[in-house]
């Protein structure tokens, strides 16, 4: 079933109906003694009264009637991004219930139409005030060992600035956090500003689904307009330490020098919900996927909800358009003393995304001050943290055109963010899991007393580690053959010339010139089988080996025909079936073919049963036996040859019934 106009309606209908029927039997959280938003615990916030289901794709209108009376749920939203649709994913509908939210959930979490449901949960930045009238060594954030001043415990920036590495604007970052002042003196030039998009005429110029998203998407209002200058302190300083300019006379400088910065706004004076991060999230994959927007990371200084299997799905689609997620490893706890987030898992630092996008997209960060030690309110965790960064008294943008020193690792992470856009901005070719593997491995080769045993690297962020020349381009492989081995199969095996490969990139053509990627592998694979192809068809393939400095020129070109199926078998036939216990049946079959793969047995329970197939046996094997079947009871059997070419008719019927 499809969120169509009239399902929505349908919703809207039945929230109206059941939302009158149930307001005068419930009760709220609050008069139960359970804080409006706060778990029995007191631990994760959300939204009183609010829910977010997933529904089944299948689901059926009396399901969705019985699930909106049993929770006298009423429509609020229904979330439909195109990165969603992209995935096949129905998209996540936002309900209020009049019932407490944890007893909703509890009622609803296995109900036939549901793939989940969840609180909505509310997020805060995870940053606080420093001096903000301190000067001076104000960037110690961005010193180096080399650099003057100097400091070690720096992200190491200007050693590479001063090497000539100081970012493009060709490479794209997502703020998903409050808002940004655009027209900062120190921020403007390295803002998004759409091409495609006229500023207030009210119309979605580009057709990307976003009215007037300029330099950006404000989710907390589904509108364009990312600033606001009483709230949007944070996000400002987010942003300006990624990409302030640098080298124009003005306060500070970011990571990158030159970057283009993208505003995803969803938090405000109270926080934001999992549903408008999502929408912020899903904007920039939208725009990566739609518009070709080379976004390479996200910077999410955030956190505080419990786990969030909505949330973790937009983080897991981004990862699946090559864009890393950066998260603030979290400050501590409510007296604002880190704690490790192996055993208390921190949201979303603390998600991951192979199963769903091949890697882990989300690089966790914690915050270290100018002396490298770990930063008291700074969590932590051996295998949910993954590195250290500048987190304490570092300054940089705020509105309204000026500067201040904020704390926390909301601080420390647009450090990585930055460092990040840096590395892609010199490695072009580098894909996701290369940026988070360069950026882990500097490091890793940068040990930290502090972090050691407290974060997966046991180390702190050194761009002077990172920020090098791309290795040159890997060669050619060469003596590329194509061996059709089925009438949907092709096997490709090649040469590898190079020692410095990433992996491999495998193009297919169906013409010889009209070449399409189908696949990569990685470095020192050698082969290849491409199936699922058309019986009889001729394909052509060429190779390239590619690593973060390009890719290689093309092998060879190959082709082959797949070959011409054979005809369908003929009939098994002579089928018979006898019971020799209570719960076995042994069938046996005479096989009239010379050309079939196997045998398809199939069975049914009584006369009136569905037939259902029970297993496959192999070429020439006219026997099977039945076993873990009911006491005294009829079964029914029938069987058909098959070979690539399809299958055959089936055989006679044949009965019994186990002792």
């Amino acid at each position: 079933m499809k969120f169509s106009r009239f399902l929505y309606q349908k919703l809207t209908t039945l929230s109206v109906l059941v939302g009158v029927f149930l307001a005068s039997t419930t009760m709220s959280s609050h008069a139960q003694g359970l804080p409006p938003g706060q778990d029995k615990s007191g631990g994760p916030r959300y939204r009183p009264g609010e829910l977010l289901i997933q529904f089944k794709k299948d689901i059926t209108d009396a399901q969705l009637a019985d699930l909106f009376q049993r929770g006298g749920l009423r429509l609020r939203k229904h979330i439909q991004t195109a990165a969603m649709k992209g995935n096949g994913q129905l998209g996540i509908t936002l309900t209020d219930t009049p019932l407490p939210v944890e007893e909703t959930i509890q009622m609803l979490r296995n109900h036939p139409a549901i793939e989940f449901v969840q609180p909505n949960w509310v997020y805060t930045h995870q940053a606080v005030s420093d001096d903000p009238f301190y000067t001076d060594g104000s960037l110690w954030g961005m010193y180096g060992d080399a650099t003057s001043p100097a400091n070690q415990y720096g992200s190491q920036a200007g050693e590479p600035w001063a090497a000539g590495y100081t970012g493009s604007r060709d490479v794209y970052i997502g703020v998903i956090d409050e808002g940004i002042q655009f027209a900062h003196p120190d921020l403007e030039a390295n803002i998004w500003t759409n091409p495609g998009e006229i500023p207030g005429n009210g119309i979605d110029d580009d057709g990307n689904g976003y009215v007037d998203d300029v330099h950006g998407w404000n989710a907390l209002n589904d509108n364009g307009d990312i600033y606001d200058p009483a709230n949007d302190d944070h996000g400002t300083h987010v942003a300006g330490t990624i990409g302030a300019v640098g080298q124009n006379g003005l306060g500070v400088a970011g990571v990158n020098w030159n970057v283009t910065i993208i505003s995803g706004k969803f938090l405000g004076p109270n926080g934001g919900t999992t549903a408008d991060a999502i929408q912020a999230i899903d904007y920039m994959t939208d725009l990566k996927i739609k518009k070709g927007v080379n976004i390479v990371a996200l910077n999410a200084s955030w956190g505080g909800g419990g786990f969030d299997p909505a949330l973790l799905d937009a983080i897991a689609r981004a990862a699946q358009q090559q864009i890393l997620f950066v998260a603030a490893a979290g400050n501590g706890n409510y007296f604002g003393v880190g704690y490790n987030t192996d055993n208390s898992p921190f949201y979303p630092s603390c998600y991951n995304t192979t199963t769903a996008a091949g890697y882990d997209s989300v690089i966790s960060v914690a915050a270290i001050d100018k002396n490298g030690a770990k930063a008291g309110f700074s969590n932590y965790g051996a295998n949910t943290v993954d590195l250290g960064a500048p987190g304490v008294a570092v300054w940089s943008t705020v509105p309204i055109g000026s500067y201040a020193s904020y704390s926390g690792t909301s601080m420390a992470t647009p450090h990585v963010t930055g460092a990040i856009a840096l590395y892609a901005s010199s490695h072009p070719a580098a894909s996701a899991l290369d940026i988070k593997n360069a950026i882990l491995d500097s490091a890793r080769a940068t040990p930290t007393s502090s972090l050691s045993g407290k974060t997966v690297t046991g180390g702190r962020l050194n761009l002077s580690n990172i920020i090098a020349p791309p290795p040159p381009a890997p060669l050619a492989p060469g003596g590329l053959t194509a061996t059709a081995s089925s009438s949907s199969q092709i096997d490709l095996a090649w040469t590898d010339n190079s020692d410095n490969e990433t992996g491999f990139k495998i193009e297919r053509s169906n013409d010889g010139s009209n070449f399409i990627q189908i696949a990569t592998v990685g470095a020192n694979i050698l082969s290849y089988s491409n199936t699922g192809l058309s019986s009889s068809t001729a394909y052509y393939y060429r190779v390239r080996a590619y690593n973060a400095g390009g890719n290689s020129e093309f092998s060879n070109t190959a082709s082959v025909t797949t070959f011409t199926p054979p005809s369908p078998p003929p009939a098994p036939n002579g089928l018979t079936a006898a019971a020799v216990s209570a719960s076995q049946i042994n069938l046996t079959w005479t096989d009239n073919s010379n050309n079939e793969d196997g045998f398809r047995i199939e069975r049914k329970k009584g006369s009136g049963g569905i037939w259902s197939q029970i297993t496959t046996v192999g070429a020439g094997v006219t026997a099977y036996s039945n076993t873990g079947l009911s006491r005294r009871a009829t079964y029914y059997y029938r069987v058909r040859a098959y070979n690539s070419g399809g299958n055959s008719n089936y055989s006679n019927q044949a009965s019994a019934k186990t002792l």
